[in-house]
């Protein structure tokens, strides 16, 4: 099943990974520039009470399969604050879906 989901990280996660890998890789300005941004961006939308988006910045990874059901029978990706939650979550929405009998 791991090779039919795709799962990455998205949101503020996705942001401090970056961090990361910049500070290794000796782009750190630009990448704290984007987490700050980033971080901006979140505190603008509390102020304006929009809590849905902030929450969304905070979903971690999401998972979502490569090709979608054409039945309908899935209508959202997993998510999670790790991978393996993520692909729980979206197996929880009924992921692969039951073969045909």
């Amino acid at each position: 099943m791991a090779d039919d989901v795709d799962v990455y990280p998205v949101g503020v996660l996705a942001d401090l990974l970056m961090l990361r890998g910049a500070r290794r890789n000796g782009a750190l300005r630009w990448a704290l520039r984007r987490v700050l941004g980033t971080l901006r961006y979140v505190a603008g939308r509390a102020r304006a009470g929009r809590w849905r988006e902030v929450k969304n910045s905070f979903n971690g990874y999401l998972a979502e399969p490569r090709r979608w059901p054409q039945d309908g029978s899935l209508t959202r990706c997993g998510s999670g604050w790790t991978q393996r939650r993520a692909l729980r979550s979206l197996r929880r929405r009924g992921y692969p879906p039951d073969p045909p009998e």
